[in-house]
């Protein structure tokens, strides 16, 4: 992984030498969805009423020498009016994109939700899940549609600067340089295939580099596998997967990891109503070093885990829902209970 960014920057250098494009269509889509959600054993959350702001404009088009380019810009922040941007051109040797807060490579979800996936879709609880360039300013190569028995598709990506987590403008540069002790780039891979109707196979691997060069310190990784088989008028999905942060010069901040399972099943009872069910687990390893009089270390571990069922009636273009979710040993602290429930109104235009 350690060739992306130069492989990366060939592809670019050969998509780019073309001549201007034919004018574009914009579209406009989005949605709109009001929640009411119910906080129940956290003591610092109450009840709330939210709508979301979820509004992709897009424009795509086609180059005279037939490539193609695809715009996006999604204004779904809580406060930024530009949340997420991506430009791709897609050629005969594969899509070239460049993203800034999107596009993520990491697969650590089930893909299985009635409204959405597991913690992903809410959560009272914060699931460590590793690296994913959607995080950062990123470059991406995909290779070309049907270039691999199976439906195999291979996705690599490169982020120059880990210290770039907000909106980037053309020609602007990161202000917020810091040491990094723990990460300057990020390197991903994902790779996805469809054998057989119905399955759909996903892994991704996340790797830093240039840590800050103490002698305690160490590269972040992280990966996950997993799949999803729909049959019918049922869905199934199960992933594991594992993360180690970046370490820097701390002598213990190596010692802590986690440990990953995610898994759901998904029944729909006919075209308008649909249930489902989550379970997400998540464990944290701390390892304890070796003391002067003693042969071996210890470890520790906390094992935080959440049920999510979920309900869902569509009729007339919106979505009726409502999630009840329970999570033991929440935040990685022992005996720490939360509830949730949230009842929400979708519409998508």
């Amino acid at each position: 992984m350690k060739k992306i960014s130069k492989i990366l920057v060939g592809i670019l250098f050969s998509a780019l030498v073309i001549a201007p494009s034919y004018a574009g269509e914009l579209t406009v889509t989005g949605g709109a969805t009001a929640t009411y959600t119910t906080n129940g054993d956290d003591a610092a959350a109450g009840k709330n009423v939210g709508i979301s702001n979820e509004v992709n404009l897009s424009a795509s088009g086609e180059l005279d020498n037939g490539y193609t380019w695809n715009y996006s810009v999604e204004l779904d922040g809580d406060n930024t009016a530009n949340d997420d941007t991506a430009l791709t051109i897609g050629t005969d040797m594969g899509t070239v994109g460049f993203f800034v807060t999107e596009g993520g490579l990491s697969t650590e979800l089930s893909g299985v939700g009635a409204l959405g996936t597991g913690f992903d879709y809410a959560s009272p609880a914060s699931f460590q899940t590793g690296y994913d360039v959607s995080s950062y300013s990123n470059i991406q190569y995909h290779t070309p549609a049907d270039l691999l028995p199976y439906g195999i598709g291979i996705k690599v990506g490169y982020v120059p600067n880990m210290s770039a987590t907000t909106q980037l403008s053309a020609k602007e540069s990161d202000t917020t340089l810091t040491t990094q002790a723990e990460g300057r780039t990020l390197q991903m891979a994902q790779v996805s295939a469809s054998p057989i109707d119905g399955l759909s196979i996903k892994g991704d691997v996340a790797v830093t580099d240039s840590e800050g060069g103490d002698a305690n310190g160490d590269d972040g990784v992280a990966a996950n596998v997993g799949g999803k088989y729909t049959f019918g008028q049922v869905s199934v999905g199960y992933v594991e997967g594992g993360y180690q942060p970046a370490t820097g010069s701390d002598a213990d901040d190596e010692t802590i990891y986690y440990e990953n399972k995610f898994y759901g099943i998904q029944f729909d009872v006919n075209d308008a109503v649909s249930v489902s069910y989550n379970v997400d687990e998540s464990i944290k390893n701390t390892r304890v070093a070796v003391a002067d009089t003693a042969s071996a270390g210890t470890k520790t571990t906390v094992a935080m885990e959440q049920e999510t069922l979920q309900l869902a009636y569509t009729v007339g273009g919106a979505t009726i829902g409502i999630a009840d979710i329970e999570v033991t040993n929440s935040d990685y602290t022992a005996g720490k209970a939360e509830t949730q429930t949230v009842v929400s109104l979708g519409i998508s235009f």
